[in-house]
């Protein structure tokens, strides 16, 4: 099967993409989660074909790694007419066993060889809970959302109709024009690095770790920023401003308050322009770093200041896509086989300078979230944290409340730890944005009847007299 603009074999990877796949550790896959909780229960049958109809409509979402893609310099992308993955299907019977299936999941990583999405649906009491698990080579958290809308969308046609025929594969568009020459298009990634030791968050064991991951989830109302620093002509923060500095303030507050080396926050920046903001297949997110160094975390107020300004900066003054020295990892000089090994002994390596601290991945407000059965579900997201970063925050906003999913690395926390590191970070996000308290509604008052009229004043002496006359 050929593209238009394609060699039948496919197409390259970007760079991006192949250092993700390069990148991955083994027991902590590079995954993006996203799961939705739906009263009442789904039809098996009309979301296996909701799924097609929606991978069927994506090309993009149906790739693979070509065959031999670690004998090649340049590995590549695969489309398989038909492909399309089964939904597995499985029980829970509370939240201990619904979130055991989670962090089981998100445990079990996807071979690229063999597809880029997962789709399970846990059946439980009351409600079920819909996983979807796509690659992060292959995926940002916009992209995968954009696919889970699409899968309710097409569920809502199919739940209430007969099992239409198949649907054809939509042929995958040609791909833009290379911005690097050797025939691959660059797709936005990490910003330079800056020198400097980055503080890591201290682990907090109970007994020997395991691998995979763990997860803390929580609503909150969305917070109101209000002016930062002492200055109030300075621009007011944003909420995703409050939920970097409430994440560093956290690490600070958990490490003990030691000065450490600086305590750097990775945020992945959507490019998508304002028309296809929600829109658009693939990694199409660039990562900024914003830092904070060992003076200034006792200062809230400064704190949110600085955050407020780097943000500011990266937003007027977009950074290229790849630092040289990931761009030349990337690059063909060897086959990826050994290009694979190469960055990961690098990372290694150069992990005290070129890892972040924590990440804050936040999507902002759902303009329509995804919708099974006529209600919208509440939607939870997050990104992967493998180590030595260990720890990642994703947060998007639907319905006036913001719905956060702190991903932990189980190498750096067990499951209390990761509750007291929550708590530590809503406080601080308290402190930052004082929750205003509503005034308690007044009841309505009962229509009060009408005065009587007083009685008539009985005239007096000097009246009669003035009548009188």
């Amino acid at each position: 099967m050929s593209f238009p603009g394609l060699a039948p074999s496919g197409w390259p990877l970007s760079p991006i993409e192949e250092l993700d796949w390069y990148l991955e550790n083994p027991g902590e896959p590079s995954l993006v989660h996203l799961e939705t909780h739906i009263r009442g229960g789904l039809d098996r049958g009309a979301l296996e074909r909701a799924l097609a109809a929606a991978l069927a409509a994506d090309p993009a979402s149906r790739r693979r790694l070509a065959a031999r893609s670690a004998w090649r310099r340049h590995p590549r992308w695969d489309v398989t007419p038909g492909a399309i993955p089964p939904v597995r299907m499985v029980t829970w019977a509370d939240t201990g066993e619904l979130d055991a299936l989670r962090e089981s999941l998100t445990t079990v990583p996807i071979p690229l060889r063999s597809g880029v999405a997962r789709l399970t649906l846990a059946v439980g009491p009351g409600r079920d809970v819909l996983f979807l698990q796509v690659h992060h080579a292959a995926f940002d958290g916009v992209s995968a959302l954009t696919l889970l809308s699409a899968i309710a969308d097409a569920y809502r046609r199919f739940a209430s109709s007969p099992p239409p025929a198949p649907m054809p594969m939509a042929p995958l568009p040609p791909l833009p024009p290379s911005a690097d020459g050797d025939g691959r298009a660059i797709a936005p990634g990490r910003t330079p690095r800056f020198p400097g030791a980055v503080a890591r968050v201290a682990g907090s064991q109970s007994g020997p770790a395991r691998p995979g991951y763990g997860f803390a989830q929580w609503t909150a109302p969305v917070p109101r920023p209000a002016h930062s620093g002492d200055c109030a002509d300075r621009p007011r923060p944003t909420v995703n401003d409050l939920l970097i500095t409430a994440l560093i303030l956290a690490v600070h507050r958990w490490n003990g308050q030691r000065p450490g080396g600086k305590i750097s926050v990775c945020v992945p920046v959507n490019t998508r322009d304002a028309a296809r903001r929600w829109s658009g297949p693939g990694n199409q997110s660039r990562l900024i770093r914003v830092s904070a160094g060992p003076g200034g975390r006792d200062r809230p107020a400064d704190l949110l200041a600085s955050v407020s300004d780097q943000t500011r900066k990266a937003r007027e003054h977009p950074s290229p896509g790849l630092d040289g020295t990931s761009r030349r990892l990337a690059a063909g000089w060897a086959p990826a086989g050994l290009k694979r090994t190469a960055v990961r002994l690098a990372r290694r390596l150069a992990s005290p300078l070129a890892t972040d601290t924590a990440l804050v991945s936040n999507l902002g407000v759902l303009p329509s979230p995804p919708d099974f059965t006529g209600d919208e579900a509440p939607v939870w997201f997050c990104g992967p944290a493998p180590m030595p970063r260990g720890i990642g925050l994703g947060v998007l906003t639907a319905g006036g409340r913001m719905r956060l999913t702190l991903i932990y690395s189980r190498a750096l926390f067990d499951g209390p730890a990761a509750a007291d590191f929550a708590a530590l970070f809503r406080l601080a996000l308290a402190d930052l944005a004082p929750e205003r308290p509503r005034l308690p509604e007044q009841p309505e008052q009962p229509e009060r009847p009408p005065r009587p009229r007083p009685p008539a004043r009985p005239a007096c002496r000097d009246d009669r007299e003035r009548e009188a006359s």
